[in-house]
């Protein structure tokens, strides 16, 4: 059966959203591990550039548009993918916004997404991908299968305080469905020096030495290895899933783990060639630990932020950032 994989890694955002250092490494690292291991027909990255001196594409750091992501998702939902196996994966920036009723939408911030606040009110709201369009965009797809994987902050909330039953109702409405967050509702996710500390415990999860007998690694399997490793970290990844387990990448006997290629330092170049993969160069080192985590509330209505570095508020916004 075809499988089809999504990653994207926003680093730059505008106004209230600090910039994010990590989801450009994150996410490259996720898409060299699936194309080399997952038997995917194609992993999509997003943002991409063709790096010309590799004969490959890779990652990008640069802003995406709420209607670049839009369309990736649809193009890939509900075109490519169709009777076909899907993973998503997603790094940046999270937000829910809560109406004076105490109703609470969730989104996933992209570039050109903006709030902006005068006093006490929200005076200008231009929103990126919103839960319950995706979850619609999902319930109108015919996927055999489906991989969610949200590495941000907070990201738990997706999962808790009913989102789930109220937005995405489509997970619980079809079967072989996953979906796994980086953290609980309530609490930070850390970044390390190379990695986010939940990416760099996905791809020791995919790893060769925690494979089965059989050498596959399924969701259940990836996140019972996550959720040890962070055991005592303070973030706690949560999952959610129905229907048969579903495998994320298969080794053959005697595979070694994959030793990630560096991103290029070049100018973009605008041509747009088949992508070739270019053999693995350096592997990731151990990283160090610091948090993140950012809380918005203005006056009755709040904006919940799922990623970012220190402490944000309506007024100023940090100069430096992490991924989560």
């Amino acid at each position: 059966m075809a499988r089809y994989a999504l990653v994207i890694g926003i680093p730059e955002y505008q106004g209230l959203f600090a910039p994010l250092s990590k989801t450009t490494t994150d996410a490259e690292s996720v898409a060299q591990l699936l194309e080399y291991y997952g038997n995917f027909q194609e992993v999509k990255r997003l943002p991409a550039r063709w790096n010309q001196e590799k004969k490959c594409y890779e990652v990008e750091a640069r802003g995406v548009t709420g209607t670049e992501l839009g369309q990736a998702l649809r193009t890939l939902l509900l075109e490519q993918a169709t009777h076909s196996e899907v993973l998503i994966y997603f790094t940046g920036h999270g937000f829910t916004i809560s109406d004076y009723l105490g109703q609470s939408k969730g989104y996933l911030a992209t570039s050109d997404c903006m709030i902006e606040v005068e006093g006490n009110q929200i005076i200008e709201q231009r929103r990126g991908i919103a839960l319950d369009s995706l979850n619609h965009l999902i319930r109108s797809s015919d996927l055999s299968s489906l991989v969610v994987v949200l590495d941000c902050c907070h990201g738990g909330y997706f999962l808790e305080r009913n989102l789930v039953e109220q937005t995405l109702t489509a997970f619980s409405s079809k079967k072989d469905y996953y979906l796994i967050t980086a953290s609980r509702g309530f609490e930070q996710a850390y970044v390390g020096e190379q990695y986010s500390v939940f990416t760099e415990a996905l791809l020791k999860g995919l790893s060769p030495e925690n494979a089965g007998s059989d050498g596959q690694i399924s969701g259940d399997r990836l996140f019972d290895f996550i959720s040890s490793t962070l055991k005592g970290s303070g973030q706690e990844p949560i999952r959610m899933g129905w229907g048969r387990p579903i495998t994320l990448v298969t080794y053959p006997p005697g595979s070694q783990p994959i030793a990630f290629t560096s991103l290029s330092t070049q100018p973009s170049n605008s041509e747009t060639p088949s992508p070739k993969h270019s053999s693995p160069e350096s592997a990731p080192q151990p990283t160090q630990t610091s948090y993140i985590g950012n809380t918005i509330n203005i006056s009755d209505s709040t904006m919940t932020n799922f990623a970012g570095f220190g402490q944000i508020n309506y007024k100023q916004a940090p100069n430096e950032a992490g991924s989560d």
